[in-house]
Order: C-alpha cells, then sequence, then structure tokens
C-alpha cells in the first residue's frame, strides 16, 4: 500500500492500533483508513469507503471437533470479536447454539484444542501465518466461504479511490503485488 499511495504523491505511515478499536476509530476519521478489512465492513461503517481492488483471497473455515456434524448442529462456537468475517458468517447463517467471543486466534484455537467449544470460525489466513505450528489434523476443517479483502478509506479521502484503484491494478498487471506476495510468505492469499 505504501508504494501506491506514494505513486499517487502520498506518503502514508502504518500504526499499530488496537484491532478491537481500529474500525472504530477509522468510521470515525481518527484513522484515515484500515487495511485488508472485509466488504461488509461497509455495512457497519457508513463513513469508510473500499477501495475496489482485492488485496488478499482467503477463506473463511469452521474447525471442528466432530467429523459429521454441521454447523447448524454445533452447540458451541467460538469467533474472534475484533474480526468481522465470523460474526457477518453467522448473522447470515443463523446459529442456535452459544457463540463466546475471544480476543485472538490464540484463545479461539485453545477453546477448540479443551473442547470448551464444538467449533471456531476463523480466517485461514490467520491460522497459517499466526499459528503455522498448530496441528490442524485433529479437528475437522470446512470450508464456510471464499473471502476478499479490501483497503477502505475514510469518506473524506473519496477523491483519491480512483487513483488508488487504478494504481494498485497497475502494480497487479506488473507482477508487482505477486512479487510482494511472494516475499512476505503470502503468495498463497
Amino acid at each position: 500500500m505504501k508504494m501506491a499511495y506514494k505513486e499517487i504523491g502520498y506518503e502514508i505511515h502504518i500504526i499499530d492500533f488496537n484491532h478491537q478499536n481500529a474500525l472504530v476509530a477509522a468510521n470515525q476519521g481518527v484513522l484515515d483508513g484500515q487495511l485488508g478489512r472485509i466488504a461488509d465492513v461497509k455495512d457497519d461503517y457508513a463513513n469508510l469507503l473500499k477501495v475496489d481492488y482485492a488485496l488478499f483471497d482467503f477463506n473463511l473455515v469452521l474447525l471442528k471437533n466432530c467429523r459429521q456434524c454441521q454447523y447448524e448442529q454445533l452447540k458451541s462456537l467460538a469467533i474472534q470479536s475484533s474480526y468481522p468475517a465470523a460474526q457477518s458468517y453467522i448473522d447470515n447463517h443463523p446459529f442456535a447454539g452459544d457463540v463466546i467471543k475471544v480476543r485472538n486466534v490464540t484463545a479461539q484455537l485453545n477453546l477448540l484444542t479443551q473442547k470448551r467449544v464444538e467449533g471456531t470460525i476463523l480466517l485461514d489466513f490467520l491460522l497459517s501465518t499466526k499459528h503455522p505450528g498448530f496441528d490442524q489434523t485433529a479437528f475437522h476443517k470446512q470450508v464456510l466461504m471464499p473471502m476478499q479483502s479490501f483497503h477502505f478509506v475514510h469518506k473524506r479521502h473519496k477523491a483519491i479511490i480512483p487513483q488508488l484503484t487504478k494504481v494498485l491494478k497497475k502494480l497487479d498487471e506488473n507482477g508487482t503485488v505477486q512479487f510482494l506476495k511472494s516475499k512476505y510468505n503470502l503468495s498463497k492469499f
């Protein structure tokens, strides 16, 4: 993103910000935008505008303790409260069991491993980057749906969206995006 912004004449600074509050801060204009968020974010954060270029493709997955049971049959799920993808899925596919919201992937996986929940919904991207050593073979993994992540900017920056989109597409076409994904071990996303 830094390269794309630089090409349109902007220098950006990517800062660490509490993931739980980052969307709220960006929507309020405290932050100028958000990197890597699902398209549904626009439904709950009206001041954020999507840059129409998918940064990453990934899957929303259900890891569960049972092989034959389906999502609807589970009695409990753990989801990460700061990632809207799982909550969006539950909103669109009602779940009758208990939904336990936790702060991070580690807590989700601990609850699943300790059999305190029957399943957990998470992004395969987070599973492979944050917990590459986690033994997924001990659980049944079901892909719930493919997803994409996008860059969002606060509405006060609306004017740069067409330029930014054009530059991102150019960087994709000339191979720069794939090169950077390979360099940072993100090629499969």
